[in-house]
């Protein structure tokens, strides 16, 4: 069994088996990154058809302000997912650099990527936990009062 490192004090090393699962996390971060991007596309491409569509339906009556709200809101959700999947695909890239040339520039660059992915979907899902929250609390205060 190793002794613990102090992280303080002495450098932290990576062997050959955490640069094994720091490829195989830059491949998977990368194909997912990618994927994501792909979704953001196919996204925004929806929400043209669909606004599309509805606006044209003859049995709406709201016509087209319903198809550009269903496209705007379609939108909306494509480029906040677009962001993370950018920061995951300069993650994995920068990670793939720093395992090749072993920099340390490229591997903080690569967790400064992973970094800005990460709390972008934390400050994302506070931001729809308190509309939940303010959702359930008004809906309360309207059965309460009647």
């Amino acid at each position: 069994m190793q002794e613990p490192q102090d992280l303080l004090t002495n450098e932290l090393e990576i062997t050959n088996t955490l640069k094994n699962y720091l490829s195989d996390v830059a491949k998977w971060a990368k194909f997912l990154s990618v994927i994501g991007l792909i979704s953001c596309l196919v996204m925004v491409a929806g929400a043209f058809y669909a606004g599309y569509y509805v606006s044209h339906l003859p049995s709406y009556s709201f016509g087209s302000s319903m198809g550009q709200a269903i496209t705007a809101f379609y939108i909306f959700f494509a480029v906040i997912w677009f962001y993370p999947c950018l920061f995951l695909y300069k993650f994995s890239v920068k990670l793939m650099q720093a395992l090749k040339s072993n920099t340390q520039e490229y591997i903080e660059s690569a967790f400064i990527n992973l970094r800005s992915a990460f709390k972008f979907l934390g400050i994302v899902t506070i931001v729809i936990l308190s509309l939940w929250l303010l959702s359930f609390l008004l809906l309360v205060a309207k059965n309460l009062t009647g």
